[in-house]
């Protein structure tokens, strides 16, 4: 390892910022948690010019990866552009260069009233020492658990996760995302957008609102606990015992056990079985399921209007915790749902029935430790009681999930704009209901700038959804069609479209496929658009979804070489330079 020490001033820091050279790497960073009190009493400290503790850094070719003190940096960064005040005054924009040229060209707006000038340049001023040095990834996992071990900084779940490089716990923090909402594309993120998938909190308007989450409405887990990462601690307990043909305590021992922290022979057992479930099921798969009987649980609840812990408590005031009455359902309807293949057939029957059975059927000790046989004999006798309402399946069960899909596809869009891409359909909207042509080139274009954004490159289109509120209210004055907001986007659905051009969905979604394949461009390419591309379901809105997956070679259409820019598909082939340049850094995995 090479170490750097040294000191650089704020403005130092926010010029990185603002040049988006600062990274974060979501394996074993948390989110965003500070709350507002918390981040004035930084800004008054610094003012105050009270020591701050040195941040720490990875180098990664010219970007600075954070290991410790992402907090820190968002918090003057958010000071820095007039997110919040401090004592009632916002940062003076004009006490730097850089800040007084980026409010000149309006990228920043100077708020009042203004701290006193040579209070916002002793801030700029103030020195931070920082750390930096070079590792693999094992060495800073190892490093990255060591400095917040001691600390009161990270819950429990949050120092589990860091420095566990398993199957079982990446499986775990993918499964709490989708179902938290806060995806993003890849890993590696900029600082800057971290505010787009971190929870949001009183007077911080961050992108994941987590008071409407299903957890959270239904008294299974508070804000607070979600916050901490508790719901993580849910899935895996969750998990372990889906994995384990020996079902397991559920509590923080067994956690402990399954990260690594416990490394008895059982613990180790334990791992490796964990580890055979996953590689030999294939995570994917079991992604699908979880998330499958999530929201068949939550469709339950949702639809009825009723919480879940009043429900299963029956209405009863009570300090018993929700998260293992939810495990013992979720375990119940996943042995029906998947393991047994079964559907469910009569929803009131069913819902009806699970009425108090927190106070019959469902066996809950108290403490950290729910035991292995109370909790298995609650599964059981829970999915016994409910069987009734459930039969087989005439056909295996399809698990789509395809609202939290598509919820997920538009948060992970805010981060990584390249790889997206959202046309409200084929339709015209002049008045005349033509099939666009130009459009469905325009989107196999976009599909060949996806693939040539790298030879890692992965990303969607989704036909049936609209950024801009008048292509919505064109589309209610042609069609009578209300679109759903969500996340910025409009989603009005293709399914007056495939009526009206086609007659049905299927043949409409055949009919795009037909045309694609008439398509002249890369055939690796074009197969596999064939092959992943879905029709989509969003709570009666039908949405066609291409998934675009790299072929490892720099693809044409007509011969005309594309790249996804920005939000634009930008055709490289008139400029012969760019080609060289765009061919020699795929080449080069850049």
């Amino acid at each position: 390892m090479n170490l750097d020490i040294d000191s650089k001033a704020i403005e130092d820091l926010y010029n990185w910022y603002d040049k988006e050279v600062l990274i974060v790497n979501r394996r074993y960073q948390r989110k965003l948690v500070w709350s507002l009190d918390e981040k004035k009493a930084l800004i008054s400290s610094i003012i105050s010019e009270y020591p701050i503790p040195l941040l720490l850094f990875v180098k990664v070719g010219d970007k600075r990866e954070i290991l410790d003190g992402m907090q820190r940096l968002e918090a003057i960064s958010s000071f820095i552009e007039q997110k919040f005040d401090i004592d009632g005054n916002y940062f003076d924009l004009d006490s730097t260069a850089l800040t007084k040229d980026l409010k000149d060209k309006g990228a920043i707006e100077q708020k009042t009233p203004i701290l006193p000038r040579d209070t916002s340049t002793a801030f700029a001023r103030y020195k931070f020492a920082i750390s930096e040095y070079s590792a693999d990834d094992s060495h800073i996992d190892e490093v990255f658990r060591r400095i917040n071990s001691n600390g009161k900084t990270l819950s429990k779940q949050e120092l589990r996760s860091a420095g566990c490089l398993s199957n079982f716990s990446e499986l775990v923090r993918k499964i709490s995302t989708i179902i938290r909402g806060d995806t993003s594309h890849s890993d590696i993120l900029k600082l800057n957008a971290m505010n787009n998938i971190s929870i949001g909190s009183d007077r911080l308007e961050y992108g994941v609102c987590i008071d409407d989450h299903f957890y959270v409405n239904n008294g299974i887990l508070t804000r607070s606990c979600i916050r901490a990462s508790a719901d993580e601690e849910l899935v895996a307990n969750i998990l372990a015992y889906i994995s384990l043909d020996e079902k397991p305590t559920s509590g923080s021992t067994s956690l402990d056990s399954y990260y690594g922290i416990h490394d008895t022979v059982y613990a180790g057992e334990q791992r490796d079985k964990l580890e055979t479930y996953i590689q030999t099921k294939g995570s994917e798969t079991i992604s699908d399921n979880f998330i499958y009987v999530y929201e068949t649980i939550k469709n339950l609840f949702t639809t009825k209007g009723i919480s879940f812990k009043s429900h299963i408590l029956s209405n009863t005031t009570t300090s018993k915790k929700s998260p293992r009455y939810y495990q013992a359902l979720f375990l119940a309807m996943y042995e029906l749902l998947i393991n047994d293949q079964m559907v469910i057939n009569d929803i009131d029957g069913l819902f009806n029935q699970l009425y108090g059975t927190g106070n019959t059927t469902i066996q809950v000790t108290d403490g950290g430790r729910w035991a292995a046989q109370t909790r298995e004999k609650s599964v059981n006798d829970l999915k016994a009681l409910i069987l009734r309402h459930f039969k087989m399946s005439e056909e295996r069960v399809v698990n789509h999930a395809w609202i939290t899909d598509i919820d997920n596809i538009l948060t992970s869009s805010k981060t990584e704009q390249p790889n997206y891409d959202f046309k409200q359909g084929f339709i015209t909207l002049d008045g005349n209901h033509r099939f666009n042509e130009e459009c469905l080139t325009n989107i196999v274009a976009t599909c060949i700038g996806i693939n040539n954004i790298g030879k890692y490159a992965k990303g969607f289109v989704l036909i049936g959804i609209g950024d801009t509120e008048a292509c919505a209210n064109r589309i209610k004055e042609l069609y009578n069609i209300d679109s759903i907001s969500k996340n910025g986007f409009h989603i009005n659905g293709i399914d007056h479209e495939a009526v009206r051009l086609f007659g049905t969905l299927d043949n409409y979604f055949n009919a795009i496929k037909d045309k694609i394949q008439l398509k002249t461009f890369n055939e690796a390419l074009k197969q596999q658009i064939l092959k992943d591309i879905k029709m989509c379901d969003y709570d009666g809105h039908h949405l066609i979804k291409i998934e675009i997956k790299s072929v490892g070679e720099v693809c044409s259409l007509d011969n005309q070489i594309y790249l996804r820019q920005g939000t634009s598909t930008t055709n490289l082939t008139p400029d012969i330079q760019k080609v060289i340049e765009l061919t020699t850094n795929y080449n080069n995995g850049i």
